[in-house]
């Protein structure tokens, strides 16, 4: 039985800014641009990152982060995103962006420098609050966004910039940088938990101690309870005829609430064109036993499938997007659904 006061009670409840009615799943999905990442990411070929979730990528450093980043932002333009950069590097290159089909127009695409946490603050709040006045809560069909902020790890805080002294050291607090820091990403979260926003962050990760079971790389916890999906990156180069021109990484689903975790592909990003479409596709299929090499007479350097009753027999080379549709619709294919994650104890240290 219904509860009679329920109607009242929700209507008066809905005026607090910070308060959300309601269970809510993702209302839509930004492709990443590679089918393999998109499977280890959200569990579908097809699917990237949600809308009203942050997703991060940590790494170490030049392992492939901003690369990842900027192909999801020449994605999001093309669904008609617009883009808000909060880069703390001072490294975004804008020559590699337009080679790989990212408008920097301002109608398109707002850069902001940031250097302290509470830059960051104050910018999404700002934006936020604005984009609430605009179009209102849980309207989806409002001008989607995109935000980037490359990276976490570059961030100060005022009380850090306050306290370097005028011998030229620094005295900084962990503790607090932590504290604001979760701080910050808690109020990100909330926001756009009802918002047509994706955010999407990057930030180092450290050595581990392999015994606390955690692999070879350590997250803080600051920015481990925020995200709905980590995906930890590391670095290979790719070479062509004895030259580097390009990045070779391998992703790792380290944490998801809607894919497999510890899902890994290896993908390629050339410096020229950016990431492929397929990059890493073949691989998976295989390990996932979708596809395999041909055993027949004339097949041996083929790979070979059957999906539906027709048999599919193709080359590496023949690979492209209507190809890839074919092969994801086999059953071995479907969405994942991911099992419930065991309840974590916050702390803030790092």
């Amino acid at each position: 039985m219904a509860l009679p006061f329920l109607k009242d009670f929700k209507k008066s409840v809905e005026k607090l800014d910070s308060v959300n009615i309601g269970l809510m799943k993702p209302q839509e999905w930004l492709s990443t641009g590679n089918y393999a990442l998109n499977r280890a990411i959200s569990g579908d070929f097809t699917k990237g990152i949600p809308l009203g979730r942050i997703s991060l990528w940590a790494g170490p450093s030049g392992s492939g982060k901003s690369f990842i980043s900027s192909n999801i932002m020449a994605q999001a333009q093309a669904q008609g995103y617009h883009i808000l950069v909060l880069d703390s590097e001072n490294a975004l290159d804008m020559d590699y962006l337009n080679k790989i089909g990212v408008s920097t127009d301002e109608d398109r695409l707002t850069y902001i420098q940031v250097t302290t946490i509470e830059d960051v603050n104050r910018v999404c709040s700002d934006f936020f609050s604005a984009y609430i006045r605009s179009f209102g809560k849980d309207n989806f069909s409002a001008q989607k966004t995109l935000i980037v902020l490359d990276s976490l790890a570059m961030l100060s805080s005022t009380t850090e910039m306050e306290n370097y002294g005028k011998d030229g050291t620094i005295k900084a607090d962990q503790g607090i940088l932590a504290k604001r820091r979760k701080s910050m990403l808690r109020m990100i979260c909330n926001h756009i938990a009802r918002l047509p926003i994706a955010f999407v962050m990057t930030d180092h990760v450290y050595p581990q101690d392999i015994m606390m079971g955690d692999g070879a790389w350590a997250i803080t916890n600051s920015t481990k309870f925020s995200a709905s999906i980590i995906g930890i990156v590391t670095k290979l180069k790719l070479k062509e005829e004895g030259e580097v021109t390009g990045v070779r990484m391998k992703f790792e689903t380290y944490k998801s609430r809607f894919a497999k975790l510890g899902t890994k592909v290896e993908l390629e990003v050339p410096y020229n064109r950016g990431m492929s479409s397929t990059s890493g596709l073949l691989e998976l299929l295989a390990d996932m036993g979708v596809i395999a090499k041909g055993t027949q007479a004339g097949e041996k350097l083929s790979w070979v499938t059957e999906i539906a009753g027709e048999r599919i027999v193709f080359r590496e080379r023949e690979l492209d997007d209507a190809l890839a549709l074919r092969l994801v619709r086999h059953p071995l294919c479907a969405p994942l659904v991911a099992s419930p994650e065991p309840a974590e104890a916050e702390n803030d240290d790092e």
